[in-house]
């Protein structure tokens, strides 16, 4: 958090309305716009007007110097919007800012940095401990170098505690969310997480919700809102390619990486990006990549799967005409013919009602075999399934279980609802841009 000490050039825009007005002479505080700067506060005092930026203010600072070595105070021309009064100092009986969670500045380097306070410092000794939420350091300070943060607002000094937290704050107490995880300031990992409090301005109390490996519960912490995003959307692969850009859950956290291996049993070999380390997981830990951007999620599909249908290359197609929309007929591919593929039917008969029906069907109506996956403790109530019925797969919603392997499955379209055996039903899966999807199967 050393700030530099040779000039730093300065973005030239304009003020904003109705700029607070100086004097020559005037005592001030130089606020950075620039990353590394923001949050702090540098003491300085007005030379005079300058001449660019335009409205702008000529400064030289109490303590930074022009260069390494040299004795003269640094003066820089900065934008009126950059420059804010000295707030006043703390007067006599004025206790230290120990009151938990309190917006402060810590002097650190010459200047004042925007914290908030974690409490007493281990110890004793009058010291406070300050977390710093955008850098996320925490750090011991003596009481004299830590004083109440206060904002200067309409031409008034206001305290934190006296203003609203702002409304483009887009998390609120109770929410679930994912904190990230740095290792040298790259994004490593997630952790699952909820927010515990609101902290002016923008800033957040969050519990870790997972418990590390030695079975201590995670603390708590306070970050700036740009280390934090909401759960990603719930739908998941339930297939994976190599190459594949995805998360892995392991440890307290969902962890950055890659596919490198399939194995059979929805199995697949995930490399993190961070470790380099190998690890064979099922599906279930596993996730696709997605990104918070600009408050939207974004996912690029940069390894799109698209499957070969090849000759014996088991298949499943469905139909437009009338009666069989919605269903899946189990196949296999014979042979490219144009434009189309050659099946024949796995339950289909041709007109002689002893030979399987062939047929040339366009590449829309032909998707991979769906996977079959354990339904480990039984069907359940509300499950969407697939039904075989009729010579094909269709779609359903389980209405009632009945014993250990029997269960109503109710039909949307016909509102109709008939009785199957757990050998005729599997979990219901959609193929999505080149992958099997269906609702979350992380708990």
């Amino acid at each position: 958090m050393r700030p530099p000490r040779t000039p730093r050039r300065r973005d030239g825009a304009s003020p904003s309305p109705s700029p607070q007005r100086f004097n020559p002479g005037d005592l001030v505080e130089v606020l950075p716009d620039e990353p590394g700067l923001r949050g702090a506060h540098f003491a300085a005092a007005v030379v005079g007007p300058s001449a660019r930026p335009r409205g702008g203010y000529t400064v030289e600072y109490d303590s930074l110097l022009e260069s390494e070595g040299s004795d003269r105070p640094l003066r820089e021309a900065v934008p009126a919007r950059s420059l804010r009064p000295r707030p006043p100092p703390a007067t006599a009986g004025d206790g230290p800012p120990a009151e938990q969670h309190a917006a402060v500045d810590a002097l650190i380097d010459d200047a004042w940095w925007q914290g908030v306070v974690l409490g007493a410092a281990a110890g004793g000794g009058g010291k406070l401990r300050v977390c710093f939420p955008e850098t996320r350091e925490v750090m011991d300070f003596d009481a004299a170098d830590v004083r109440p943060h206060l904002e200067w607002a309409a031409g008034e000094w206001r305290s934190p505690d006296s203003m609203e937290i702002p409304k483009t704050m887009p998390y609120a107490k109770g929410m679930q969310v994912e904190v990230s995880k740095l290792e040298n300031d790259s994004v490593v990992a997630w952790l699952p997480a909820v927010v515990a409090k609101t902290i002016w301005k923008n800033n957040l109390l969050v519990e870790y919700t997972v418990s590390k490996s030695d079975g201590t519960a995670l603390s708590e912490e306070i970050v700036d809102v740009k280390h934090v995003r909401p759960c990603p959307p719930l739908p998941s692969a339930i297939s994976f390619c190599i190459n594949d850009e995805v998360e892995a859950f392991q440890g307290d956290g969902w962890w950055l990486g890659e596919i490198i291996e399939v194995h059979p049993e929805l199995e697949y070999t995930f490399k993190s990006v961070h470790l380099g380390k190998e690890v064979r997981l099922n599906q279930k830990s596993l996730r696709l990549r997605y990104d918070w951007v600009h408050g939207q999620w974004e996912r690029e599909p940069k390894n799109v799967f698209k499957p070969k249908f090849t000759q014996g290359v088991k298949v499943e197609v469905s139909s437009d005409d009338e009666g069989f929309r919605g269903a899946w007929f189990e196949a296999t591919v014979l042979k490219p013919v144009g434009s189309k593929f050659l099946v024949e039917y796995a339950t289909l008969k041709a007109d002689d009602e002893t030979k399987p029906l062939k047929e040339a069907v366009e590449a829309r109506y032909i998707r991979p075999s769906a996977p079959l996956f354990p339904v480990t403790d039984g069907f359940k109530v509300l499950d969407e399934v697939d039904a075989f019925c009729n010579d094909a797969w269709w779609v359903g919603v389980v209405s009632k279980v009945i014993g250990e392997d029997k269960c109503m499955v109710y039909f949307r379209p016909w509102k109709e609802e008939k009785e199957f055996e757990y050998r005729q039903l599997r979990l219901h899966a959609d193929w999505m841009g080149g992958r099997w999807m269906r609702a979350s199967l992380i708990a």
